[in-house]
C-alpha cells in the first residue's frame, strides 16, 4: 500500500511540474517534447502497477497530456510532440482575427523538422470558442477521442446547417400555404411542371402512400400532405463555413429568410402537388375493385410473419397450382405481377409446364398464401369469361 501512495505522489509531482513549465509564448518545442516523454514514461509505470490509484492517476494524466494541445492553441508558436510512435510538429497561421489555420508535419524516425519538410493542412482553430473545426486525418492521433473531429468536420457542419435551415423554414411555413405571399403560380415553367407531375408522378406517389398507410381497412384513409423543405447550402465556400462557425443561429436565420423569399413559387408548387396526390389517393380508396387493395392485404399478411418462403396457390386461365415462393416479394409492391424466378426451382418447372414459359402471375390470381399450416391470405379470383 505504501508503494502505491509513493507512486501516486510521484505522479502528482509530475503533473504539478507540468503547471510549472508554463507554456507561454516563450516556451520552446523541446520543452514540450521533453515533458511529454516524461509523462509517457510515468504513465507506463502507472499502468504496469495496475492499482486503483495508478489507474485513476493515469486517467488524470491522459487529460493533462491532451491539455498540452489545448494550452498551445491558447498561446502561440510551434509545438512538437509524440503520439503512437510518430513525431509531430504543428504550426498555426493567422487567417483573420477570429481564426487560425493549423498545419502539421509528421515523421516516424526523429523529432523536429528538416529542410524540405512537408506541412499539411490540419484544421481550423476558432479563437472564440477554442474548438478545432474541419480537423484532418493527420491530426487524429493527438486527440483522446477522434470522434470530436468528425463532430466538427466540414461535412458535419454542412449537414448541421442544412438540417437547421430546413427546420427553420418548415417551422415558419407551418404546413400552411396561407403563410406564403402568393396564391397562384405565375411562371409558365412551373405550370408545365405541375401538369407533368399530375400526368406521370402523382398516381405512383398516391399508390405508395396508400400501401404504406397504417390505417385500417374501413377508415377514411385520407392522404395527409406535409411540407418538406428542400434547402441545400448553395455556393458553400470557405468563408461561408467560417461565418456559420462564428454565429450558427444568425447564419441559419439569414439563410432561412433568404430561402423563403426566393422560393415562394417552389413552395406553393409543393402544396399544389400535395393536392393532386390527395385526389389520386382518394380515387384509389373509393375504388374497391382496384387491385391495389389485394396488394395491401397481401403485404400486411406476409409482413406479419418472419417466413423466408411461403406456399402460394393461384388460379389462372382455369388452371390451379400450388408452389413455394420467396416471401420477401410479397412484403412490397409488385406493381403489376410477381417474379416467377422467385418460385422454388423445382416448382418453377411445374409452373412453366402448367402455364407456359414466360407466364407470370399477379395479385388478382392468388387464391391463398399459407405458412406453417396457417393461412396468411385468402382471395377470390374472378375468371374472365
Amino acid at each position: 500500500m505504501t508503494e502505491n501512495v509513493i507512486l501516486f505522489d510521484e505522479l502528482c509531482s509530475v503533473l504539478t511540474g507540468y503547471e510549472d513549465v508554463g507554456f507561454e509564448k516563450g516556451a520552446t518545442g523541446s520543452d514540450l517534447y521533453g515533458l511529454l516523454i516524461k509523462i509517457q514514461t510515468q504513465w507506463k509505470v502507472c499502468l504496469s502497477k495496475g492499482t486503483e490509484a495508478a489507474v485513476d492517476a493515469a486517467t488524470a494524466l491522459t487529460e493533462k497530456s491532451c491539455g498540452v494541445l489545448t494550452d498551445w492553441l491558447a498561446g502561440a508558436g510551434p509545438i512538437e510532440c509524440q503520439a503512437k510512435g510518430c513525431h509531430y510538429t504543428l504550426i498555426r497561421v493567422r487567417k483573420n482575427a477570429e481564426f487560425d489555420y493549423l498545419y502539421i508535419h509528421r515523421q516516424y524516425y526523429s523529432a523536429g523538422i528538416k529542410r524540405g519538410s512537408d506541412f499539411k493542412y490540419a484544421g481550423i482553430f476558432c479563437k472564440k470558442n477554442g474548438r478545432i473545426y474541419d480537423g484532418q486525418y493527420e491530426i487524429r492521433d493527438l486527440f483522446d477521442d477522434p470522434g470530436v473531429l468528425q463532430e466538427h468536420g466540414a461535412e458535419a457542419i454542412h449537414e448541421a446547417l442544412k438540417a437547421a435551415v430546413r427546420k427553420a423554414v418548415e417551422d415558419a411555413i407551418g404546413n400552411d400555404r396561407r403563410n406564403l405571399r402568393i396564391t397562384d403560380l405565375a411562371g409558365k415553367r412551373k405550370l408545365e411542371d405541375l401538369a407533368q407531375f399530375q400526368n406521370y408522378t402523382a398516381k405512383g406517389l398516391a399508390r405508395s402512400a396508400y400501401l404504406k398507410s397504417n390505417k385500417g381497412e374501413d377508415s377514411d384513409n385520407d392522404f395527409v400532405f406535409a411540407y418538406v423543405c428542400k434547402y441545400s447550402p448553395e455556393n458553400w465556400t470557405e468563408d461561408s463555413m467560417l461565418a456559420y462557425i462564428l454565429d450558427p443561429s444568425g447564419y441559419v436565420s439569414a439563410e432561412a429568410d433568404a430561402y423563403i423569399d426566393s422560393h415562394q413559387e417552389a413552395m406553393l408548387s409543393d402544396f399544389l402537388e400535395g393536392d393532386i396526390v390527395a385526389a389520386a389517393y382518394k380515387a384509389l380508396v373509393e375504388n374497391p375493385a382496384h387491385p391495389i387493395h389485394r396488394v395491401r392485404r397481401i403485404i400486411r399478411a406476409v409482413s406479419a410473419t418472419s417466413a423466408k418462403t411461403v406456399n402460394v396457390t393461384i388460379r389462372r386461365g382455369g388452371k390451379e397450382l400450388t408452389f413455394k415462393a420467396e416471401a420477401d416479394q410479397f412484403r412490397s409492391d409488385c406493381t403489376n405481377y410477381y417474379n416467377d424466378w422467385r418460385i422454388a426451382a423445382a416448382d418453377r418447372k411445374e409452373f412453366e409446364r402448367v402455364f407456359g414459359r414466360g407466364a407470370h402471375y399477379g395479385p388478382e390470381d392468388i387464391l391463398c398464401i399459407d405458412y406453417a399450416r396457417s393461412v396468411l391470405y385468402e382471395g377470390e379470383v374472378v375468371e374472365n369469361e
